[in-house]
């Protein structure tokens, strides 16, 4: 998935169905959690599954409360 790179890009996004951004932001959102995933693997080598669920849930709440203390929450 490409991201928007000027105006032109923003105003095709802008026209899109709701249901096409639903899908565009369950991709990326899927995208960033493999991403993330890959770098908790790396990070423990022989993790079980049950252990990289949970990492990965502290890291979706620490950048949850991240982004609330960059907006002034």
């Amino acid at each position: 998935m490409l991201m928007p790179k000027g105006e032109k890009d923003l105003e095709r996004l802008g026209r899109l169905r709701p249901e096409a951004k639903v899908a565009m932001m369950m991709d990326m959102t899927e995208s960033m959690v493999r991403v993330c995933a890959e770098g908790v693997r790396a990070q423990n080598p022989g993790i079980s599954d049950e252990e990289l669920m949970e990492k990965l849930r502290e890291r979706l709440e620490w950048s949850k409360r991240w982004q609330k203390h960059k907006r002034g929450e």
